[in-house]
């Protein structure tokens, strides 16, 4: 019965140190000397994924940011330099062939609407470049889009999405379509770094620490 017992004991032993000995040892790793670009390109990291939305990984945020709204401040100036450029070909030909026949809904008279969306597109564009009031001016700039896509939805249809051949290369609705989801994604991350909205943040944060 001794005997027996000893063999359990040193059995459990052999077993406590190959356990003890695999938690000791760290798992076998790659170093990033060894690591090639082409192992990044077929290896994990091929299906890694961004979460921080902090420091570096939102800087590519900036670049879009800021084009984004320079390309609405243009869409704003239908008809001249700014916004609501009244009786100009352009914005009574928005009123005309976009908001009488398809807005014919909203209240009031189109010119107001014509003029709300240019100033929206203007001023929302420049708020979005210098990242002041980005959620915001996102989140009124989504409401264009989405107006846009309705729209452009209403009179052309899906023109076969997402297989079908469209005439005269005319992707109508596609465009607003892009555009409102990348305000969506500005409303809910804000700005990122090199925002008026980021020092304003800042300044308030040591303030209240």
């Amino acid at each position: 019965t001794s005997s027996s017992s000893i063999d359990i004991d040193i059995n459990n032993n052999n077993h406590a140190a190959r356990y003890a000995s695999t938690r000791l040892l760290p798992p076998l790793q790659m170093s990033k000397d060894d690591e090639t670009t082409w192992d990044r390109i077929t290896g994990p990291k091929l299906f890694k994924t961004v979460t921080n939305w902090q420091g570096i990984h939102s800087v590519p945020l900036v670049p879009l940011r800021i084009a984004t709204g320079l390309l609405m401040i243009h869409h704003g100036s239908e008809g001249g330099i700014g916004p609501a450029n009244f009786d100009t070909p352009q914005f009574d030909g928005f009123v005309e062939y976009v908001l009488g026949p398809y807005f014919g809904f909203l209240p009031g008279p189109p010119e107001v609407w014509s003029a709300i969306h240019d100033y929206i597109e203007f001023y929302g564009g420049i708020c979005l470049a210098l990242g002041f009031l980005t959620r915001p001016a996102a989140l009124s700039l989504l409401g264009t889009m989405m107006g846009a896509v309705y729209f452009h939805l209403s009179a052309v249809g899906l023109q076969g999405f997402p297989l079908g051949h469209v005439e005269s290369y005319s992707y109508d609705f596609e465009e607003p379509m892009l555009y409102a989801l990348i305000f969506l994604m500005f409303w809910f991350n804000g700005a990122g770094p090199l925002s008026v909205d980021s020092v304003i943040y800042g300044a308030i944060s040591e303030e209240e620490s």
